[in-house]
Order: structure tokens, then sequence, then C-alpha cells
């Protein structure tokens, strides 16, 4: 996927989408993409994620994700 991490965040919303594998999935939609990434359950610490939150708060996992998109989603 060719997108910038800037389109993937700025002003859009993350999407619970599944639980498999010790993987919380979300999807971030925008305008002609739709981007889906893992945020490791044992990454997670004591922190809340909620079925929906901004895109920007997950940017460390976007990232990650982006860098390794092979990785198959839900």
């Amino acid at each position: 996927m060719n997108i910038s991490i800037k389109t993937l965040v700025k002003d859009t919303t993350a999407d619970f989408i599944c639980y498999r594998d010790g993987d919380l999935w979300y999807r971030v939609t925008g305008e002609g993409f739709t981007f889906e990434f893992p945020v490791p359950v044992s990454d997670t610490g004591n922190g809340i994620f909620p079925a929906q939150i901004k895109a920007i708060t997950l940017l460390r996992w976007i990232r990650k994700h982006l860098e390794n998109a092979d990785k198959p989603s839900c």
C-alpha cells in the first residue's frame, strides 16, 4: 500500500473490527482508502482501547504496520 502516514491519521478515526491471535485489529477509512492494522494485546499495558478512537492515538501501531504490511488482517 502506498499511502502516507499523514493521510492515515489526519482527521480520521480508527474502528475496532476484531480480535485475532493476540491482536486488536482496527480499520481507518478515508476517501479512497481502507487500512487495517493490529495492536498487539501484549503491547497495550493498562491502556483503554475503545471501539472507535482517533487514528492519531494509534500512530505507533499504524507506523509499525506500514513498515511491515504483509501480516494478514481479519
